[in-house]
């Protein structure tokens, strides 16, 4: 795991408000391309806490052509077996 530090060096901090929220640093929010609205699930292990950001799901774009389709289309004319796998 590699770590963020402040303009000193130093481990960033943050410190748990009247409300009980953190406000996560600046640097680290920049580090880990964090915006306003991600989520978070909050993980207790001993006497620590872990935010586990949540991804979103993935969903499959489809264009409706068939194989066939693209095959002639040459539409990716170098991306190679590594990009998409062999044909059987």
């Amino acid at each position: 795991m590699s770590r963020t530090r402040d303009q000193n060096g130093d481990d960033p901090t943050t410190q748990l408000n009247d409300r009980g929220r953190l406000t996560i640093p600046k640097e680290v929010r920049d580090a880990l391309q964090l915006d306003a609205g991600d989520e978070f699930d909050v993980v207790i292990e001993g006497g620590d806490i872990h935010l586990e950001r949540k991804l979103p799901e993935l969903t499959t774009v489809k264009s409706g052509k068939s194989e066939d389709e693209w095959k002639e289309s040459n539409a990716f004319p170098d991306a190679g077996e590594a990009t998409f796998g062999g044909t059987n």
